[in-house]
């Protein structure tokens, strides 16, 4: 028969009462964070991809705050769009008004004046910023893009910002693009096949093929590029007014609808990238809210699974005590009787 020590008892008793509070302790600390893994070593792969799935969700709140800045910038430059829209119409209506002969030059010198504030609504509308920034500056977010005369100061860059995983938009416009046109960006294009040589020797195969050539109402030098610009327009109304001139004006309604054309162009460029961001938010979204659920599932416990284990411990560790209770109190006299 074996001798089993005092001391063997007692250290066996310690254990399993030190395990018994391990595990309520455990338990304790579940009930209380209501998560099933509170350290990595509770379920490893679990754990990481909890991490994992975490990190995701970080940088897809990022993104969210990333597009709540681009749509910001382009919520703006619509605006001013809109705003610059509203200008060239009514220029083009005062011009359609005045190019008729019902009126005498002390009317139209009149008009001028208030083609002149188009013009300088124009100039604001071009210096428009968000906050500190310029909106149609390009790169050269921080410096006036446009003097009083007109002339442009900033650059042609694109600022991009990324709205999902690898998905970048532009969230500027510069005024380039916006104020001026030259012809191989305008919407009207007088004749395309100009741009295929092959397609013209087969329209005119006995003849020379003709040259085609446009130039600026506002522009009088050789030399100068054909190009839409808002502010010569309204400078060339403006003066046609002045100087009683209405074949000038006549001739500029082309003009006017050309701008017009591409600000609607550069409107729905922009009206597209908002709905792609959208289409981005909505998809962000639905991830974060699986990726949530998953997470749920990997590391949160089951409340009532929980408490039935804290009871059943409770009485686990009560019975511990019970029936260490009379080895440990035990004294020397005890052994002696």
């Amino acid at each position: 028969m074996t001798r089993v020590s005092e001391n063997s008892s007692t250290a066996s008793l310690k254990h399993s009462i030190n395990k018994a509070k391990s595990k309520m302790e455990n338990l304790q600390l579940k009930g209380s964070t209501l998560k099933s893994v509170t350290r990595p070593s509770d379920n490893p792969l679990s754990s990481l991809e909890g991490l994992a799935l975490r990190s995701s969700k970080s940088d897809n709140m990022q993104f969210l705050r990333n597009s709540e800045h681009a749509v910001l910038s382009l919520t703006v430059t619509e605006t001013a769009i809109e705003a610059l829209t509203e200008i060239l119409v009514k220029a083009k209506e005062i011009a359609i008004a005045q190019s008729s002969d019902l009126y005498n030059p002390d009317v139209r010198r009149a008009v001028a004046n208030e083609v002149h504030q188009l013009r300088n609504q124009a100039i604001s509308v071009a210096n428009k910023r968000v906050g500190q920034r310029y909106i149609f500056g390009g790169f050269s977010t921080l410096s006036t893009p446009f003097n009083e005369r007109g002339e442009y100061k900033g650059d042609t860059g694109k600022i991009t910002v990324e709205v999902s995983k690898d998905f970048f938009v532009p969230i500027n416009l510069n005024g380039e693009e916006v104020f001026f046109s030259n012809s191989a960006t305008s919407p009207h294009v007088q004749r395309p096949a100009q741009n295929f040589p092959e397609i013209l020797k087969n329209d005119f195969p006995d003849e020379e093929i003709p040259e085609f050539s446009g130039r600026d109402l506002a522009s009088t030098d050789e030399g100068f590029e054909s190009r839409d610009n808002i502010f010569s327009h309204l400078e060339t109304l403006a003066v046609a007014l002045e100087n009683n001139d209405p074949q000038l004006i006549q001739g500029l309604l082309e003009r006017f609808d050309s701008s017009i054309d591409r600000l609607i162009t550069l409107r729905t460029r922009v009206g597209s990238i908002s709905s792609s961001i959208e289409t981005s938010r909505n998809v962000i979204d639905s991830e974060n809210l699986g990726k949530e659920e998953r997470v749920s599932q990997l590391l949160d416990a089951d409340i009532a699974e929980i408490f039935s284990d804290i009871t059943k411990q409770q009485s686990i560790l009560q019975t511990t005590y019970k029936s260490s209770q009379g080895l440990l109190n035990s004294r020397l006299i005890d052994f002696l009787r």
